[in-house]
């Protein structure tokens, strides 16, 4: 595929639901025209089951603007997480709202359910003055902003279906302390800043969506994707063989042989 067919524009996040859909459009055509927008009774409901106003809250502008478009059927786009059966249908988080919030022990006033998942995992969004809040996971952050998550999403769509070839390399929590312990020599102060660092001679265009637990590389011949959610995850994706290969031993050396 040529990689410049596909947009990922940035903009005021007036537009960002424009854009989502010019970018997704772009991978899968007329997708924009499944989705199903959320009714503005299931928007109050929401705000309502989050006792959002109790609190002095609101639902926050981003996610707003989402489930006005793609609330009650967002195409596919989120559900991608994980094993593809994460549930961001407004009538399933209605229904499982106060289970997860209550049973998680969640702090409503700085967190809001937006996605489940039948093993259980949920994702948060951190309740504050942003208009554009962060994803949380387990109390971690998972994306800088809900923005960057539907263009992260976004971008996986597009290595799934657009590359004929995809090579994964990981390692484990432990492994991934291990390759940080090793490059002390170089100056970083946030995990996401040595990757950075260390993938500078490729020369990668990095999307204006990548933030501290992922980064997104885009070359002449490959995409790449890093996450460091859970340890140290890279996925590359090119239509040659040979161009992954090549890759996936320059890295298997750039980390010392601990990713495999």
């Amino acid at each position: 595929m040529l990689l410049n067919n596909i947009p990922f524009e940035a903009g005021s996040l007036e537009t960002m639901v424009e854009r989502l859909f010019k970018t997704m459009n772009s991978i899968e055509d007329q997708w924009s025209e499944k989705v199903e927008p959320a009714s503005q009774e299931q928007i109050h409901a929401l705000e309502e089951i989050a006792g959002l106003k109790q609190y002095g809250r609101s639902i926050p502008f981003a996610y707003l603007l989402f489930l006005e478009e793609m609330g009650q059927n967002d195409n596919g786009l989120l559900e991608q997480e994980w094993d593809g059966g994460t549930e961001v249908n407004i009538n399933k988080i209605l229904e499982d709202y106060l289970y997860y919030i209550d049973g998680f022990d969640i702090d409503r006033k700085e967190y809001m359910l937006f996605a489940t998942h039948w093993a259980e995992s949920v994702l948060f969004l951190k309740l504050g003055e942003e208009e554009n809040p962060p994803v949380y996971f387990n109390g971690k952050l998972f994306s800088g902003s809900f923005e960057n998550y539907l263009f992260q999403m976004a971008f996986r769509k597009m290595e799934r279906t657009q590359f004929l070839y995809q090579i994964e390399l990981n390692t484990s929590p432990n492994g991934f302390c291990d390759i940080l312990s090793k490059k002390q020599h170089i100056q970083w102060e946030k995990p996401m800043q040595l990757i950075e660092y260390l993938l500078e001679p490729y020369q990668l265009q990095k999307a204006w969506f990548s933030d501290e637990v992922h980064f997104f590389g885009i070359s002449s011949e490959y995409i790449i994707r890093v996450d460091l959610d859970w340890a140290l995850n890279i996925i590359i994706s090119s239509d040659k063989d040979s161009v992954l290969q090549k890759m996936k031993k320059n890295l298997v050396h750039l980390f010392e042989g601990l990713v495999h």
